[in-house]
């Protein structure tokens, strides 16, 4: 139930999801070749190449920055928060080809700049076609990892799989104590 690959929004919530309360310790950006990984796996391999450790700082307050846009209060709230990211980096749009067609994509010397503009517009285009109410944070606590819900019906509530399951299980063994 992870975002699917192919979604414009992957990248963003890769990006906002390397702080796992779930891990221990909960940052999985601790170091640049983490980032150089993460990157890698997005198809930006050329901006991992130019990664170097005063980065990493800048990238995890980009992150807590886009967190912002589920922490709203509402839908405009969520949309100044990310039109201030895109605002503020130094990075340009420029049209290419990925696997499913066309996209913009933000490139600029800094790849904490790159990486906030990249995430923002994939955020701001996902409120523009579904709305802000698609965005959520997992319900199965401690996890506080996002998602944007492209479910039909509308109904996601976990980050993952392993939450879902986690959550079931929960529930599972609480219905058990009620009834025993």
């Amino acid at each position: 139930m992870f975002q699917a690959p192919d979604d414009p929004v992957a990248f963003a919530i890769a990006v906002l999801n390397t702080w796992d309360e779930l891990e221990d310790p909960p940052e999985l950006l601790r170091d640049v070749e983490a980032l150089r990984r993460l990157l890698a796996r997005n198809d930006l391999a050329a901006l991992a190449d130019r990664v170097r450790a005063p980065d990493l700082a800048r990238v995890r307050r980009v992150r807590e920055r886009l967190r912002r846009a589920f922490e709203a209060r509402d839908e405009a709230d969520a949309v100044n928060a990310l039109n201030e990211i895109l605002g503020s980096a130094k990075a340009r749009p420029r049209l290419v080809r990925n696997r499913t067609g066309w996209k913009f994509e933000y490139v600029g010397r800094d790849p904490a700049d790159t990486i906030g503009a990249n995430a923002a517009a994939s955020l701001l285009e996902a409120i523009r076609d579904d709305g802000w109410d698609r965005f959520g944070t997992c319900d199965a606590a401690p996890c506080c990892c996002v998602y944007v819900d492209r479910s039909k019906n509308r109904r996601r509530r976990y980050c993952s799989q392993p939450c879902t399951d986690r959550a079931a299980h929960a529930a599972f063994r609480r219905r058990r104590r009620a009834g025993g």
